[in-house]
């Protein structure tokens, strides 16, 4: 009724209706944009409104072009050196690509790992942790009871890919805080701060061994001077032979007074 006596009044080219959108009164003609749905040929929705929705549309469409571009581009799994997809990477705010640096399948693997490993040591699990920093090679010497946890933590306050090199499992807590302080203690010459170390050959080499699980060969490098000298003692100890003689270092006595005088011991 309204729009009849407008247009009565005002003639079809200046009479007003309201924008289903915003609500607002516009005159028809020029506010309008033509061959829309309604039965007076215009749009229902005014030029502005019209303009807000087309940019979105164009902002929609650019963004999804972009995930597509994403999704084809690849990158390499640090873990197992495969090439895939960058949907086949968690998302993290941690890196440049927003990726993280091992795909899904093997940060599902660590985590089962942890999980497996928690169940089976239980209280017992703490361990000596040797995490290295894939830029200067520097390795983190710590301890704790989620050397995985541990990796995390520190990758998050990292721009560079760490790297869990090896867990010496101690079992008690006080045992691996020993061990780590020990470590501490024999490559302090070599500490760059906040328990990083610069990887020197003997520290490789006891890294290498607890990777192999020789932890025989790891705690005479761990006690270099006690096993030095537990084997001066037993070479320079006098040994009683068969024959009722005493032996030392390679020589036969008939008895200790005799041995003394000739080797000083």
């Amino acid at each position: 009724m309204r729009a009849t006596i407008q247009e009565e009044l005002f003639g079809a080219e200046q009479y007003t209706r309201l924008c289903s959108i915003c609500r607002g009164e516009f005159p028809r003609s020029s506010e309008f944009f033509p061959a829309g749905r309604c039965q007076d040929g215009l749009a229902s929705f005014c030029r502005k409104c019209a303009n807000v929705r087309a940019q979105a549309r164009l902002s929609v469409k650019n963004t999804e072009t972009r995930l597509s571009q994403l999704n084809l581009l690849q990158k390499s799994c640090e873990t197992c050196g495969e090439t895939k997809l960058l949907c086949e990477f968690y998302m993290t705010s941690n890196s440049h690509d927003g990726k993280t640096s091992s795909c899904k399948n093997c940060m599902d693997a660590k985590n089962s790992e942890r999980q497996i490993r928690q169940q089976r040591f239980g209280d017992l699990a703490w361990a000596v942790y040797f995490i290295q920093d894939s830029r200067n090679n520097r390795v983190k010497i710590g301890s704790c009871d989620e050397p995985y946890l541990a990796l995390e933590t520190l990758q998050k306050g990292s721009s560079e890919t760490l790297h869990l090199l090896a867990n010496h499992e101690a079992g008690q807590k006080e045992i691996a805080e020993n061990i780590e302080s020990t470590l501490h203690y024999l490559f302090q010459t070599h500490h760059t701060g906040n328990g990083w170390f610069e990887m020197v050959p003997s520290l490789e080499q006891y890294i290498s061994l607890i990777q192999h699980g020789d932890y025989e060969k790891a705690e005479i490098l761990l006690h270099p001077m006690g096993n030095t000298q537990n084997n001066s003692s037993a070479k320079s100890a006098p040994k009683e032979s068969a024959e009722g003689t005493i032996v030392i270092e390679g020589q036969s006595f008939p008895n200790i007074t005799s041995a003394a005088k000739a080797t000083g011991y």
